[in-house]
């Protein structure tokens, strides 16, 4: 049997945050819209654009939809590099290669900004799939991206949150908490098991697999 593991891009991978919320604030400022509550822009690292727009700004569709397309333009120019992998993150992915675990994402980020994040930092060749929204799509299907990127017989996926662990249990496979980023343990209460730093994500992902050498 072969074991993959399957990891969310911002924050599980990359601390991303600062990028899209200077992009969020920038973004309602053109707008003309109220500032966002600063606790809420934490809510926009992880889910779809289309879901922070509606559900945590509050935006009618019409307004998330300018939104949405002022935001890709920002953050493609100064937003997407404006991030760095977690500390450990790189050691932790090599060391799963070594261990022969076939790795793939499948993240809500729009597939062109996760490959160019993978590529500008060293990342991408650990990766034997990238499962991505384009810009086409209003949202994402976690579950159905989850189930695109699986490309073991086993696999766990690796997230910060809930969106992650729903769409891992939603394609029937366990799914691995982290809290080193923006995830809560409260709004992890749903995952298989909790990774406090990206060193502690190796053994967990073994212990779930249940894997024997």
């Amino acid at each position: 049997m072969n074991y993959g593991v399957i990891f969310d891009v911002d924050g599980t991978l990359f601390d991303t945050g600062s990028g899209i919320k200077s992009c969020v604030r920038e973004v309602v400022q053109d707008l003309g819209m109220p500032p966002i509550d600063e606790a809420k822009l934490d809510l926009f690292i992880g889910p779809s654009l289309f879901h922070s727009f509606t559900v945590t700004a509050g935006f009618d569709e019409k307004t998330a939809e300018k939104a949405i397309e002022a935001y890709r333009k920002i953050y493609a120019e100064k937003g997407l590099f404006d991030s760095h992998p977690y500390s450990g993150v790189p050691e932790m992915l090599a060391l799963l290669a070594e261990d022969n675990y076939a790795l793939s994402v499948a993240s809500s980020k729009p597939l062109v900004m996760v490959e160019k994040l993978l590529e500008h930092n060293g990342l991408r060749k650990y990766f034997a799939k990238v499962c991505a929204p384009d810009y086409a799509r209003k949202g994402s299907d976690k579950s159905e991206l989850v189930r695109a990127a699986c490309v073991a017989e086993k696999s766990v996926m690796v997230g910060d949150t809930h969106f992650d662990i729903d769409g891992a249990h939603g394609a029937g496979i366990k799914a691995a908490g982290v809290t080193y980023g923006y995830g809560k343990e409260e709004s992890l209460a749903g995952a298989d098991g909790l990774a406090r730093s990206a060193s502690e994500v190796p053994p967990l992902v073994k212990k779930l697999l249940k894997r024997q050498y």
